[in-house]
């Protein structure tokens, strides 16, 4: 084979080599966790993830003005970085359990971290307000509770509601609120459940919502009975 031929197919064989390299780069890109050219939607806990009881019956998504108009300066400085985030809420056929979500996108890793860490630098003294709408509203306090699979600085804050429907034989029943606080990239995450049902365990909410964070393509943990 005279030297020519083999000249040819080096190139040929080189430039299949950087094809190759090239699409592996840009799936790289595509399905990094927390971030890439995906909506902030896709980063967002799904309705398979949940159990079928639960359904989508709001969704939104906030600009980074609608977002910032909503914030207190403290909370400003601490939101520099962020560029939109969304919001979804599941219900049962009844109202409850319900489980609502916020999933907020930045411009890199260090602005998703600093807003984080802000989270999470909370008083202890001071009780977070918890309006579910319908009449209930309450506070939730950091809870020392580890949980596992929502990332080394997730986070999570307890506490409850006072459910008024109306009725005089139920004002004053309080209901339990967890909110899970997790980060992954350059989104990061703020899970609520309340009520209680057989077919949902907080938790596992709580970890399914970080896989997405970790990269929408993932198989999410499977559902607890």
């Amino acid at each position: 084979m005279g030297k020519q031929p083999r000249k040819h197919i080096l190139i040929v064989g080189l430039a299949a080599l950087a094809f190759v390299l090239i699409g592996a780069i840009v799936a790289l890109v595509i399905t990094s966790g927390g971030g890439g050219s995906r909506s902030v939607r896709d980063f967002t806990l799904q309705p398979n993830d949940l159990s079928p009881e639960l359904v989508l019956v709001d969704e939104k998504l906030y600009s980074r003005e609608e977002l910032m108009a909503e914030l207190s300066a403290d909370s400003q400085i601490a939101e520099a970085g962020l560029r939109e985030a969304v919001h979804f809420t599941y219900k049962s056929q009844e109202g409850l359990p319900m489980v609502d979500v916020f999933v907020y996108a930045y411009k890199d890793e260090d602005a998703a971290e600093a807003a984080h860490a802000f989270a999470q630098e909370v008083d202890p003294d001071v009780l977070r307000p918890v309006d579910l709408g319908g009449g209930m509203r309450g506070y939730a306090f950091p809870d020392a509770l580890v949980v596992e699979g929502i990332g080394d600085d997730g986070f999570l804050m307890s506490g409850y509601v006072d459910y008024d429907d109306g009725d005089e034989n139920t004002v004053g029943d309080s209901l339990g609120v967890q909110i899970y606080f997790m980060r992954s990239g350059r989104s990061r995450a703020e899970v609520l459940v309340a009520g209680e049902s057989i077919f949902l365990d907080p938790q596992t909410v709580a970890r399914n919502q970080y896989l997405r964070l970790e990269g929408p393509g993932v198989v999410v943990a499977p559902r607890d009975p």
